[in-house]
């Protein structure tokens, strides 16, 4: 048997965004290539630090991912599954764009975020943040199943969210009025496990894709919830798909942003997409 020689170093996260930390430091230490094992949220800490202060990272970095958490949507974008020591010695290198989010801190601060998979508004993120301090029975879920616990904290929300009013500006157009349930803007379709939007999208095609849902009753969102996991829901009425470069969103409500399945902030927000910034090895 051949035993590949591989030296390497390795740090544990000890804490929330730590993995920001850590990789701000390997970064101004000139480290080219970093590997995360973990999910979608510990990639989202780790993309905090490739892009510290704005500064998109140098032309040789690299940045390995190693799916181990409690979702990994960011895997399913690639078309070869490789296993972890396939992937670190034969893997295929892809150059892709980085969501940015400018919005407002949980502190009130003005904040910039970027992110690989998606990025939400309204039933989605309020859902999240329920997803993420689940209690009682919606914990039990959780630990026994992440897309049963993501199912459960969906309908705790839609027992009490009634949508929010808000305003769109789209590649800097005319602002229009909107009634939402949910906005997302994504590269990555997938989302909560075993969900997705159907929708075919780039790793490198410079665009984001916008998944608009307008308010309704309570009945009517939970029809929706089947054709989240069938990618067929912008084949119902009230949904719409736009693709853009840039888009503002604002609103008098106070709602929850989330990032990669985390929560980060509030509105006003600005999206807009870097284009072909992130070298990853898949």
């Amino acid at each position: 048997m051949i035993r590949e020689q591989i030296p390497f170093d390795y740090r544990v996260t000890e804490s929330p965004n730590h993995a920001t930390e850590i990789t701000t430091e390997l970064l101004k230490n000139h480290c080219h290539r970093i590997a995360v094992f973990g999910g979608d949220g510990t990639l989202n800490e780790v993309l905090q630090g490739v892009f510290k202060d704005g500064i998109a990272p140098p032309r040789e970095f690299q940045l390995l991912f190693f799916g181990g958490g409690s979702s990994c949507d960011f895997e399913k974008l690639f078309p070869r599954r490789r296993n972890y020591l396939d992937r670190l010695l034969h893997g295929e290198t892809f150059v892709i764009d980085i969501g940015k989010v400018e919005f407002q801190g949980l502190e009130g601060e003005r904040r910039v975020r970027y992110f690989v998979n998606n990025s939400s508004i309204g039933v989605i993120s309020l859902a999240t943040e329920k997803f993420n301090h689940a209690e009682g029975f919606a914990r039990l879920m959780k630990k026994l199943n992440v897309d049963a616990g993501a199912l459960v904290a969906g309908v705790q929300t839609l027992m009490e969210f009634d949508g929010f009013k808000c305003r769109l500006t789209i590649e800097g157009e005319q602002t229009q009025e909107f009634n939402l349930s949910n906005l997302t803007v994504f590269k990555s379709p997938y989302f909560a496990g075993g969900m997705n939007y159907g929708v075919q999208t780039g790793l490198d095609d410079g665009l984001l894709y916008v998944a608009v849902i307008d308010a309704r009753s309570r009945l009517k969102m939970f029809r929706l919830i089947p054709s989240l996991y069938t990618g067929k829901i912008f084949q119902l009425e009230g949904t719409l798909l736009k693709r853009c470069t840039s888009l503002v969103l604002e609103t008098d409500e106070k709602v929850f942003i989330d990032t990669d399945g985390e929560i980060i902030g509030y509105p006003p927000l600005k999206y807009s997409v870097l284009k072909r910034v992130l070298t990853v090895i898949m």
